[in-house]
């Protein structure tokens, strides 16, 4: 079986439990088609991830990361409708990403958070330094053509500008993630689509993102060391 073939199975399979548990809410246990992209290369990470621990998977799709795990899954692959489960597309690179940073290059897991609390500006990811600050912050889309507008919005409307506090309304995506830099002063930006990752080096007053060639190693970063426990989400606000 191909990794493809794997994968939608778990999702329907997912959407059959989630239509057994939810019978109140759903009318069928079909898995809705996605116009999403799911791309190979982060198929192959995902199930690497959940081969190997890092990711483990529960009933209905839920799952949990190594982070702050729950006895149902803290997170969830589909949400429920009336017709059915539907595909959270945005997952699947972000836990890719999250297993690319482990497995690849190199940072422990206990410097490695995941789709992080209100309290730490709701990152997707985020690799904490020693002393709790943020020294990547990893934001992903579900689709690979939303990355590069962002940054030029950031370029254009926040180089020299901190957003406010409304920044928490969604909708305005550069504008979400430009607070999320000012306020983490985080020295590198990983954007994060199906089968895509682009780096950029961060510096501020104003702010710059500097186009990489790549996400450096953690021990090119000096964080390849592991923390005794696993670090806890820090206070950003």
């Amino acid at each position: 079986m191909d990794l493809q073939q794997r994968f939608h199975g778990l999702l329907v399979r997912a959407a059959a439990e989630l239509y057994h548990d939810h019978r109140d809410r759903m009318d069928r246990p079909d898995l809705l088609p996605s116009p999403n992209v799911v791309d190979d290369r982060d198929l192959a990470l995902f199930f690497e991830g959940l081969d190997g621990g890092l990711i483990s998977l529960q009933r209905d799709g839920r799952f949990n990361t190594l982070d702050r795990p729950t006895p149902t899954g803290r997170w969830a692959l589909l949400s429920r409708s009336r017709a059915g489960g539907w595909y959270n597309a945005e997952y699947l690179p972000q836990l890719a990403a999250y297993v690319e940073l482990i497995r690849r290059l190199g940072y422990p897991a206990e410097r490695v958070l995941f789709e992080l609390p209100a309290r730490s500006l709701q990152l997707d990811i985020a690799v904490l330094t020693d002393d709790g600050t943020v020294g990547i912050v990893g934001e992903a889309k579900r689709a690979a053509g939303r990355l590069d507008p962002m940054v030029q919005a950031i370029r254009q409307r926040f180089s020299g500008v901190q957003p406010g506090e409304e920044t928490k309304r969604r909708g305005d995506e550069a504008r979400q993630l430009a607070w999320r830099l000012w306020m983490t002063k985080t020295q590198y930006l990983w954007l994060i689509g199906p089968g895509v990752r682009h780096t950029y080096g961060c510096t501020y007053h104003p702010l710059v993102l500097h186009p990489l060639a790549s996400l450096a190693g953690a021990g090119e970063l000096a964080l390849d060391n592991p923390p005794t426990t696993q670090l806890a989400p820090p206070s950003l606000q």
